[in-house]
């Protein structure tokens, strides 16, 4: 006996009943679509699905209606998707009946129901008497109801009388197993598929088919001693899922601890795996020396050879998205992992990075004395969308403003423009070019003209997120997703690109003829000119904070379950000079101040700025005196801090308060602009921007900008700043007021 239910809370519900028997058709269309609750498939009087096939009525029970119909029409599956597509009923026929499967994607995966055999008419009649029965309980409610769309599409597929199935196709039995060759001395992971029915063979078309991969079998893992410490009865494809998304994180984080779950068979039974230390935990059992990195390779290695074994059982199964989604993550975690294996490599010869110098605000006093007022008179304003990136780049008399609906360049003294280009995602500029991506187009345009210099497709999975990086040399750097292209800035010719295993995000950090590449998955790569990797290194976890550097060292944030490491690496060679471990987590980038490195953080929701000595060894640990996550600027022989609420402050060398100017109230823009030190003040951006008194704190100035989620600052203290929604003001100064003591 095979009934579908529908559960009837939603008819208590006081806004869906209010929506129903609204004057409009709109509200009321917008209660059918609000009505969610289970639909419960029970064959002999039990649930398949334990009550997880919950979503909205009207959808669900109309896709369940067409599926029923293309399995009559002669379709070997079909799929409902319910919870959001977090749970799945699955229809696979055979002949004259149905075999229902439920399977719950979401972690551990597993297999609710399997293969429940079912007559195909019977479910047909079922679920078009659960439908009348839904439209008959919404019409009590309200009656005019019936005249909705969503209830007239449901009726008429209630009343359809799908035809009558036809014998399905004969599939020859077929079981295969196979267990992955096992290297002396490392783990191995071994599976067994078996498919008796030809379920892999029924999948011929082209995207994602479930259906098709959930056939029985188990998998198993070995230890390097040879012990078995782990075998997963049921749908070898969702274990390999949820194993290679565990593979993932233990080749982020190598010495971490890692714990997940596995699902075993049952609805809800499921055994929790710890690695650490060196060693496997299955809950219930004794530990098993095994490394985290071995067990990683190992699950990846079969889920590998399983994607391998599928397409040559099933050469159809090609065209299915979820295996090929699958062998491809598999593939660039497994190469992450072989790198983490190897850990560390070096380059030989050592060299010293010649980068060019940075160019910063000069400490000249703006006038004798002591400085009492500073007036500004605006120069600039324009609306060039939201920030692209960067936003502005200042790069000798020109300043570039990069919009997502304009791009501007204007004469950063005079306020007048220069050229004017169509908006981009993200922009660069050095003295020479511009470039800007713009859609599936990267241009480069020339920086005192606008004139387009040359145009060519972007990288395939360039989009918002990607870096572009102009430094000096003529070399262009565009990272997105997992890779970095380098192209001739000159004639947008392109030179190489290196790919970075496992990483989904990439950090850049140009530094003479090299550039650093950090990921996400915390793997370092320093490229030469050719592209190819001078040196490599593995770091404790993820990628905390954007990397800094000079020629001497390139500094390096790592995260770890604890808090932080903060490493410090030789840029010719590689080798760490330090890694000193941190108690917070860094909340913005390393940062050199008079011979010292200071960090801003946060423990426990509680905001700290630290300083180590250019050994790594801890100099200070101090509450922020600013609250909130503070962002960090150098000052001459001291520190700027400002914090979430615009409050700014100055440190000594030692981390003594000298002043504190506080702003209460005010709120800060996205971003937290650091302050910006120069000609004897700093510019502190928050709701206003002020111009504060170096020495004191005290309140000298204001620039007439709102609330900039970009700042630039020149020699002469000509102040550009870019608001969240790319209105751009420029500044400079019209006259100051000092007084000179004789």
């Amino acid at each position: 006996m095979i009934r579908i239910r529908i559960g009837v809370g939603w008819a208590s519900d006081p806004e869906v009943r209010a929506g129903l028997r609204a004057g409009s058709s709109e509200p009321r269309r917008a209660a059918i679509r609000a009505i969610v609750d289970v639909v419960a498939i029970e064959v002999e009087g039990v649930d398949i699905a334990a009550g997880r096939t919950e979503g909205p009525v009207a959808e669900g029970v109309l896709g369940m209606l067409r599926a029923i119909d293309r399995l009559a029409a002669g379709e070997e599956h079909a799929s409902v998707p319910f919870e959001d597509g977090a749970v799945e009923l699955l229809l696979h026929r055979r002949g004259g009946v149905a075999l229902l499967s439920v399977a719950t994607l979401s972690r551990p995966a597993r297999l609710l129901a399997h293969d429940v055999e079912v007559d195909l008419p019977r479910l047909a009649e079922a679920a078009r008497a659960a439908a009348t029965s839904f439209c008959d309980r919404v019409a009590e409610i309200a009656p005019s109801a019936r005249a909705l769309p969503e209830l007239r599409r449901l009726l008429r597929a209630a009343a359809r009388t799908p035809p009558t199935p036809s014998p399905g196709p004969v599939v020859l039995p077929a079981t295969r197993a196979r267990r992955t060759h096992r290297r002396r001395r490392d783990a191995a992971c071994s599976f067994e598929i078996n498919d008796e029915a030809g379920r892999l063979s029924t999948w011929r078309g082209r995207g994602a088919d479930l259906d098709s991969l959930l056939v029985r079998g188990r998998v198993s893992f070995r230890s390097p001693a040879g012990d078995e410490f782990l075998s997963v009865a049921g749908a070898p494809y969702l274990t390999f899922r949820d194993l290679c998304a565990a593979a993932a994180r233990i080749a982020a984080s190598p010495g971490a601890p890692v714990a997940f779950d596995v699902a075993r068979p049952g609805r809800n039974a499921t055994s929790r795996v710890t690695v650490a230390d060196g060693a496997v935990t299955v809950v219930g059992a004794d530990p098993v020396r095994c490394g985290s990195l071995d067990l990683a390779r190992a699950i990846l290695e079969g889920a590998a050879d399983f994607c391998a074994v599928v397409r040559r059982r099933a050469p159809g199964q090609a065209g299915n998205t979820l295996l090929s989604d699958l062998e491809t993550s598999a593939a660039a975690t497994l190469a992450h992992v072989l790198e983490a294996r190897e850990g560390d490599r070096l380059f030989a010869s050592r060299r010293r990075v010649r980068t060019g110098r940075e160019e910063r605000p000069s400490p000249r006093p703006l006038g004798p004395g002591s400085l009492r007022r500073i007036s500004f008179r605006s120069i600039a304003s324009a609306d060039v969308g939201p920030p692209a990136g960067v936003g502005l780049l200042l790069r000798g008399d020109v300043l570039v403003a990069c919009g997502r609906e304009e791009t501007l360049a204007l004469d950063a003294g005079r306020g007048t423009v220069l050229w004017r280009a169509p908006g981009a995602f993200q922009g660069a500029a050095d003295d020479r070019a511009c470039a800007l991506l713009r859609g599936a187009t990267l241009e480069a345009r020339d920086v005192g003209s606008g004139s387009v210099v040359w145009t060519r497709p972007a990288p395939p999975e360039a989009d918002a997120r990607s870096v572009l990086s102009l430094p000096p040399g003529g070399r262009l750097f565009v990272a997105a997703g997992p890779s970095v292209s380098a192209l001739d800035a000159s004639r947008g010719d392109a030179l190489w690109t290196f790919l970075s295993p496992g990483a989904s995000r990439l950090s850049l950090l140009p530094l003479g003829p090299l550039l650093v590449v950090a990921s996400d998955t915390g793997m370092v790569h320093a490229l030469d000119p050719a592209g190819r990797v001078a040196w490599r290194l593995r770091g404790a976890g993820p990628l905390a904070a954007p990397l800094t550097g000079t020629g001497r060292s390139c500094l390096l944030a790592f995260l770890t379950p604890t808090g932080a490491t903060l490493a410090s690496v030789d840029p010719s060679t590689g080798a760490r000079l330090f890694e000193a471990s941190l108690d917070f987590t860094p909340v913005g980038p390393p940062l050199r101040f008079a011979g010292r490195i200071a960090l801003a953080g946060s423990v426990a929701g509680d905001a700290v700025i630290a300083a180590l000595e250019e050994d790594g060894s801890p100099a200070w640990v101090e509450p922020s005196p600013t609250g909130g996550a503070p962002s960090l600027a150098a000052c001459g022989a001291g520190l700027l801090a400002k914090g979430a609420d615009g409050t700014c402050g100055a440190l000594d060398r030692d981390g003594r308060t000298l002043w504190l100017r506080s702003c209460a109230g005010r709120p800060v823009p996205p971003g937290n602009v650091p302050p910006v030190a120069a000609r004897g003040v700093v510019v502190a951006a928050a709701e206003e921007v002020e111009i504060l008194d170096v020495s004191t704190g005290a309140p000298i100035g204001r620039v007439p900008a709102h609330a900039p989620a970009r700042l630039v600052v020149d020699g002469d203290l000509t102040t550009w700043a870019l608001d969240a929604d790319g209105l751009l003001t420029g500044a400079r100064v019209r006259g100051h007021l000092s007084v000179v003591e004789r």
